[in-house]
């Protein structure tokens, strides 16, 4: 699976709990790496939907290494899980290694409980990695994985440890699910979360979705509403820790934990339906990062990175460029227009 200019490469990685994990990987193929990204998907999806826009990412001039795996509930991982009969169960056997298999986990991610651990291992992975290229490594999440990886950088407990998080020269948090456009009832979340906690916690849920709200793009919007890894469902567990975990980031002790040396970057679709862009907003006002950016895209929805041309252009360059400036690229990013569309702040 490769092009002209990118590399993609598929594999299977026996992470925490010797859980199977499905990676992917986009590289640039006839130049190194300018850095290294290690990006967490969002909700009811899944890394190859992130294809497009990492192959440009992955692309000159931008060159950017880019590992993503599907988290625990969610795409291979759990939809195609490994079984007993896969030539890599065998191998790892064969190396003496215990292989837990996934069994009846679709949507049951385990909650936070699981999510910094799974999260803080491919950190560490990852930085074996980027140590061995010379490169910086960035943390980059969205929706779910946007508020998922701004909790990694400011737990108050491990994990991860501090030491994990020092690993990383930068967060990219893209339309972070601080707070939903329009919040669940609290009366639901409290019920949700009261059941996780009676050991209901597997239960699943129906989480209902308008797809005309992730984007302007029809195309992306009927292949995301058509594909069986992206089904509107959740464990209760999942969902309230979701929730509750992306309401507890707006707060002053979050933002007063913020790592003043971790560069920070947030983007957001000013009109999104889903995550509230005014919370984000607020997050990057009041994070105490030293360096820090937001850039809201005027007028698009959730998915910025799936929007009609040259919005996904925009995003790419934003993130090529932030990331160069803190991986020391000297170069300047060539190619693209300065997003006409984005209201640039802090």
């Amino acid at each position: 699976m490769s092009s002209d200019q990118v590399v993609v490469t598929e594999e299977w990685v026996l992470g925490p709990e010797n859980t199977p994990f499905y990676t992917k990987r986009w590289a640039p193929k006839n130049e190194e790496p300018k850095a290294c990204i290690l990006f967490v998907h969002g909700f009811a999806e899944h890394i190859n939907r992130y294809d497009t826009f990492f192959n440009q990412l992955s692309s000159p001039p931008y060159s950017l290494h880019i590992t993503g795996f599907d988290q625990r509930g969610h795409g291979k991982t759990s939809y195609e899980p490994l079984s007993s009969t896969s030539t890599q169960v065998s191998k790892w056997k064969e190396e003496g290694k215990h292989v837990k298999l996934e069994k009846n986990t679709k949507r049951r991610t385990g909650g936070w409980a699981k999510v910094f651990p799974d999260i803080e291992w491919f950190v560490k992975r990852e930085s074996q990695l980027a140590t061995i290229l010379n490169k910086k490594l960035f943390l980059y999440g969205f929706s779910m994985g946007g508020a998922e990886v701004l909790a990694f950088a400011t737990r108050s407990q491990a994990p991860p440890s501090p030491e994990s998080v020092e690993l990383l020269s930068g967060i990219i948090s893209g339309g972070p699910l601080i707070r939903q456009s329009k919040p669940a009832s609290g009366l639901q979340v409290k019920a949700g979360s009261l059941a996780a906690g009676l050991g209901l916690g597997n239960m699943l849920i129906p989480t209902p979705m308008d797809y005309n709200h992730l984007s302007h793009n029809n195309e992306t919007n009927e292949k995301c509403k058509a594909d069986p890894f992206c089904e509107q469902s959740g464990s209760l567990r999942g969902v309230a820790d979701m929730l509750n975990g992306g309401i507890s980031l707006d707060t002053p002790a979050i933002w007063k934990s913020w790592p003043v040396d971790l560069p920070l970057l947030i983007y957001h679709g000013g009109e999104d339906n889903i995550c509230s862009p005014e919370t984000a907003k607020r997050f990057g006002e009041n994070v105490v990062a030293k360096d820090k950016k937001v850039e809201i895209f005027e007028g698009m929805y959730h998915e910025v990175h799936n929007e009609l041309s040259p919005t996904p252009e925009n995003l790419a360059k934003t993130i090529a460029q932030w990331v160069h400036a803190r991986a020391g690229v000297s170069a300047a990013v060539e190619g693209g227009t300065q997003p006409s569309d984005t209201n640039s702040k802090l």
